[in-house]
């Protein structure tokens, strides 16, 4: 997105941003009043036309209440407006960035999106509802300026444009280096918030291994770095600002020398010279406003940068022949599928997998085996390279995705939860659920008791991502929320990674009622869990090299049956 996009998403608020720029108009107009009437005003007071005065007085006043009544007006209204396209810009990118497939994470930051979602954005639509909307403003102020300047008196305000090339050098001196160092200044202060982030999303691990100081360090260090950039950055805007009023100032001192020798020879008169020099020193206004406005510029060009670099991502396919209005059975088929993630080697290869309607299927393996992968695919996370990917014998790209995610019940290793009621993690907003449904869901899971027994039962506030609750219970809510919507499919993927024996023989129980007549993979090494399945697969290096059924499986001899699937996974024949 580059300043024209900007600009074209702006036209959303034209109205708006028209209602501003015609308030500042009319400010400006006042203000082109304020000098003439003031000069007027001293001019009277020198020459003693003493019936003038209270009427010059009296218009001056006038002109500067309008003038502040308009300044506050555009404020307000620039103010109102600006957090209006702030909200709508901040709705737009999140809405966006929710549609990202997940590989766009798997090399993004959070805190970077995060930083392009708060500050940055606010940044943004400053500069189109205040900064931008002034230029128009800033320039008939100047422009009215100079076109009084020359009927006051065409030579010495021709002298004025000579100042232009000044001011050309001063900008492109220091632009091209601006330009550089406000990329650079962004970009540090969204590693300073993509820091913070991430160490208070891992502060009980850092304070369980004693490592504060070296993050603190670290911290320090990116803090430290943008504070040297923010300063040169700061340096260099100081400079010019004022050096450009500057040169505005020596110029009226320049044009007052030779006013004033006007004045000597009867060429001009006092409240003439007090006019020229009034409407000299208003030029500096703009110029400032000017000034300010190729500052920000530069600053909202990098904001467009990254915001670009966002937008730009495609988001997940919206699969045009989507059909939405189904119930699946549960049939899963991969059929020579490929996969692999950006810039690594493939993690599926040719896979073949056929789980039927209802059946349990428990994947076991080595870590980065592809167990995961396969969940991710079907739960469309990811596209495999080749290969199909059928639900009930549909290709799942004739499938929407909402259909497809809502037909699949998912309980990750790692309950993912915020910090809300017990209910808002289980509903995750949904407005169409009835207390009934989240209670059978909850029995269901094995959840409904515990729950009950909590403060506030369902209203039960549990921190970030339910720290306020043990790992079991976490675990419980999730299944909960998986069951929530009666899904015909069920994917555990290492759910019972967090319990001891007795807490997994526990949760076993409890999924038993809730297993029935669902297609359920199970991604495990527990013996309690894979004793629930109907049929273990094992797979290494993307592909499934080794089957066994229940019939030859049960818990009692799970450890050493699952020992020897591993040992099979290493090549050994059946």
């Amino acid at each position: 997105m580059g300043l024209r996009s900007l600009l074209l998403h702006a036209w959303a608020y034209r109205k708006d941003l028209a209602l501003i720029i015609a308030l500042s108009m009319l400010g400006s107009a006042a203000s082109l009043s304020i000098p003439w009437l003031a000069a007027r005003l001293l001019g009277g007071v020198i020459e003693i036309r003493s019936d003038q005065l209270a009427l010059m007085v009296v218009l001056l006043i006038v002109a500067l209440i309008i003038f502040t009544g308009l300044r506050i007006t555009s404020a307000l209204v620039s103010g109102v407006v600006g957090s209006k396209i702030e909200a709508d810009f901040r709705e737009d990118i999140y809405a966006h960035v929710q549609r990202l497939p997940l590989g766009f994470f798997d090399h993004n930051r959070q805190g970077d999106l995060l930083a392009l979602l708060t500050w940055e954005v606010s940044r943004l639509s400053a500069f189109l509802s205040s900064t931008l909307t002034s230029v128009p403003a800033a320039l008939m102020t100047g422009a009215g300026a100079l076109v009084i300047l020359f009927v006051l008196d065409p030579l010495l305000a021709f002298l004025l444009p000579v100042l232009l090339p000044l001011y050309y050098v001063t900008l492109k001196v220091v632009g091209r280096r601006l330009r550089t160092l406000a990329t650079q200044v962004q970009q540090a202060e969204a590693n300073v918030f993509a820091i913070a982030e991430e160490d208070l999303e891992m502060l009980p691990a850092i304070k369980a291994f004693a490592r504060e100081k070296v993050r603190l360090a670290t911290y320090r260090k990116v803090v430290n770095k943008a504070r040297r950039l923010k300063i040169h950055e700061q340096k260099i805007y100081a400079v010019m600002g004022p050096t450009l009023t500057l040169i505005t100032s020596l110029a009226a001192v320049v044009l007052l020398l030779f006013a004033y020798q006007g004045v000597v020879s009867d060429r001009m008169s006092m409240t003439e010279l007090f006019s020229f020099l009034f409407y000299a020193t208003l030029l500096t206004g703009p110029v400032g406003s000017l000034a300010d406005l190729y500052g920000q510029l530069n600053s909202a060009r990098g904001t467009l940068e990254r915001l670009h670099h966002v937008l730009r991502e495609a988001p997940e396919p919206g699969y045009a022949n989507a059909r939405n209005n189904r119930r699946f059975r549960g049939w899963i088929t991969f059929s020579n599928v490929w996969f692999s993630y950006r810039d690594r080697d493939d993690t599926l290869r040719d896979l073949n997998l056929e789980i039927s309607a209802g059946e349990i299927v428990a994947l076991v393996g080595d870590n980065g085996a592809g167990k995961s992968t396969i969940v991710k695919l079907l739960l469309g996370f990811y596209l495999p390279r080749e290969g199909e990917i059928r639900l009930d014998g549909t290709d799942v790209r004739d499938v929407s995705l909402r259909q497809l995610r809502r037909s699949i019940g998912y309980v990750p290793q790692r309950p993912l939860l915020h910090n809300g009621t017990v209910k808002d993690n289980l509903v995750l907003g949904l407005k169409d659920i009835s207390e009934q449904d989240v209670e059978r869901a909850c029995r269901l899971a094995q959840a409904h008791d515990f729950i009950t027994r909590l403060p506030k039962g369902y209203a039960t506030r549990i921190g970030d991502h339910g720290v306020r609750l043990s790992g079991g219970q976490r675990q419980r809510i999730a299944l909960a929320r998986a069951l929530l919507s009666d899904p015909p499919i069920l994917v555990l993927d290492e759910a019972t990674s967090m319990y001891d024996l007795e807490g997994e023989a526990a949760f076993v129980e409890a999924c038993q009622n809730a297993l029935l007549g669902r297609t359920v993979i199970l991604i495990t090494h527990r013996p309690a869990s894979l004793a629930l399945a109907d049929r273990i697969l094992t797979i290494s290096d993307g592909e499934i090299v080794g089957e066994e059924m229940r019939n030859s499986y049960n818990s009692e001899s799970a450890a050493p049956s699952l020992a020897t699937s591993m040992d099979r996974s290493k090549g050994r024949k059946f």
